[in-house]
């Protein structure tokens, strides 16, 4: 899978992106991150061709704000409305939001957003074997290729 990691440009914004992007690639996927893109036509054909984008925000927005077209989320990221049908993980400072099922809902709480909270998430994703790429050829315990 290829994870685009966008966020604010400050110091504690880019290390939680760096925390996010080494679990995600520690995992198995590939990582790309708005800053490393350079110009706005690579992070726009990244956009297109990414399975999931990853939004780290501390600002306050409304949850629905994050994945109804037109919001000002997307215009504070540069997401383009045609791309409100892409699946997102939004890093919020009190939880994570996905829009990977029906209906907007936060899958996880924060107390705050901070590197001991998102280690917490990537443990609780671990067990879960959320966002863990797993090999065509490892069967389940039981089962047996032929």
């Amino acid at each position: 899978m290829k994870y685009l990691l966008v966020g604010d440009n400050g110091q504690e914004e880019q290390m939680l992106l760096d925390h996010l992007a080494a679990f995600f690639w520690n995992n198995g996927h590939e990582v790309y991150s708005r800053t490393s893109l350079g110009n706005e036509i690579n992070y726009q054909n990244m956009l297109t061709c990414c399975d999931y984008i990853v939004l780290l925000t501390f600002r306050d927005y409304p949850t629905a704000s994050f994945f109804e077209r037109g919001q000002a989320v997307y215009e504070h990221v540069g997401l383009t409305k045609k791309l409100h049908k892409k699946i997102m993980l939004v890093f919020s400072k009190n939880g994570v939001y996905t829009n990977a099922i029906p209906f907007p809902h936060k899958i996880f709480h924060f107390e705050h957003l901070n590197k001991k909270e998102l280690s917490r998430f990537f443990r609780w994703g671990t067990k879960l074997s959320l966002f863990i790429k797993h090999s065509p050829h490892r069967g389940y315990r039981n089962f047996i290729f032929l």
